[in-house]
């Protein structure tokens, strides 16, 4: 059965999809003012494998971008534990469970492991340093998005088992000693594995993007019909948008051109940005006529952000590393993860009423080099239907999102303007 909405909330619903589309695509600032003012087949079961000569288009996309590599090698806790059993547990709770609350039912101890077995691990020497020794621990735990199932809110430890938990997990960890505590050693993510926060953290470290290029471009297609009253409803629209962005010595210039047809109707937004700080004060300047040469000053909160940091790409965008799957080209959102993802943005959207029942198809693939994002794909499907009374209207919305970020420590600003 459909679930019903309002029909006056469908063209925020739509708004609301878009912003979902921006905030997947990474990019550093995606002017949600401009998409408000304007709002008024790739193959999506493409599966990451160890040989991708069948997909050329994803590799004349890595070859464009100067192809892939890592350098993530692992990571210990900054946090050091007292037992070996407490850095196990730790190890659960900020690497494996992200967003979803966890119960750790099992520890094993496989012992402390041989020279051998050790420099297998691939360990970097630097976290050996004052080791006595590399202890392996099989781990039985569960996870639940049910907070007051795992709360703890009166429920015994045998109801935190209950079949609200999924309890078909294992995972190894292992843990160093060093003089006299503990910490749980990050290994680098194996395709095919969810990825590990620590992994996550150390792609998306927003000092490695402080000196860089970002160019993304997105297509997004609206269809709208049904009958309201009696009266029948059509909107189309199409949208492109096109961002180039630059970040260097603390400045920032950027360009985005928006062009929107709705109903046969074109209109076009363009705007431009410098910003850099001058004697610690932030400084802005905008112009939106491309053959202008007058740049004018304006507060920084009229493009939508309050402080410089918040121009670095990835600032505050993290989302739940636990939907994310390692490629043998960086990651990817994909399949059930991507759908789960989407719901749960979508369900936390404030003052939307009830959400209809939706069709999703959509994928993010995040190509990897020299440890930091160099591209992304994106595209997404949706498809739903909101009903009021004998009022019905069916809406399907697609999404073609490309970015790339290059020129990592050559990126160079410059003022586009004479004082």
């Amino acid at each position: 059965m459909k679930k019903i909405i309002t029909l006056k909330t469908l063209l925020s619903l739509l708004l609301a999809l878009s912003m979902i589309f921006a905030v997947v695509s990474f990019t550093s600032c995606s002017f949600i003012e401009d998409y408000m003012d304007l709002m008024g087949n790739k193959d999506k079961n493409d599966k990451d494998d160890e040989d991708d000569g069948d997909n050329k288009e994803r590799n004349e996309f890595i070859d464009g971008i100067g192809g892939v590599s890592e350098t993530f090698e692992g990571a210990v806790s900054e946090k050091s534990y007292d037992t070996p059993e407490d850095a196990v547990e730790a190890y659960i709770f900020e690497e494996v469970a992200g967003q979803a609350d966890a119960v750790v039912l099992d520890t094993e101890s496989k012992g402390e492991l041989s020279k051998k077995e050790i420099s297998s691990l691939k360990i970097p020497e630097d976290f050996l340093e004052d080791m006595v020794a590399v202890e392996e621990y099989e781990v039985s735990y569960a996870l639940s998005e049910d907070a007051d199932a795992m709360s703890g809110n009166g429920l015994s430890y045998d109801q935190l088992k209950s079949d609200k938990l999924n309890k078909n997990k294992k995972v190894t960890v292992y843990v160093i000693k060093y003089t006299v505590d503990w910490k749980y050693f990050t290994p680098a993510p194996i395709t095919g594995d969810t990825i590990s926060q620590s992994y996550y953290n150390s792609v998306f470290n927003a000092e490695k993007y402080k000196n860089c290029t970002m160019e993304h471009s997105m297509e997004l297609t609206v269809d709208m019909q049904g009958t309201e009253n009696g009266q029948a409803v059509n909107m189309t629209m199409e949208m492109n948008t096109r961002q180039l962005i630059k970040h260097a010595d603390g400045k920032v210039y950027l360009e985005q051109v928006i062009e929107s047809k709705q109903d046969g109707k074109t209109s076009t937004s363009t705007i431009y940005a410098y910003l850099e700080e001058v004697d610690g004060k932030l400084v802005c300047y905008v112009k939106t006529d491309p053959k202008s040469d007058e740049w004018m000053p304006t507060d920084l909160r009229n493009i939508g952000f309050t402080s410089l940091d918040q121009l670095t790409p990835f600032h505050d965008q993290y989302l739940d590393y636990t939907y994310f799957t390692k490629t043998n080209y960086g990651f990817a959102l994909e399949d059930e993860n991507a759908e789960l993802y989407f719901n749960q943005v979508m369900g936390s959207m404030a003052g939307l009423g009830i959400l209809p029942d939706m069709d999703i198809d959509m994928f993010a693939e995040y190509y990897v080099s020299e440890g930091v994002l160099s591209g992304m794909r994106m595209d997404i499907d949706v498809e739903f239907e909101v009903a009021e009374g004998d009022s019905v209207v069916s809406a399907k919305e697609t999404a073609v999102g490309i970015t790339t970020c290059t020129d990592y420590g050559t990126t160079v600003v410059t003022k586009p303007f004479s004082e």
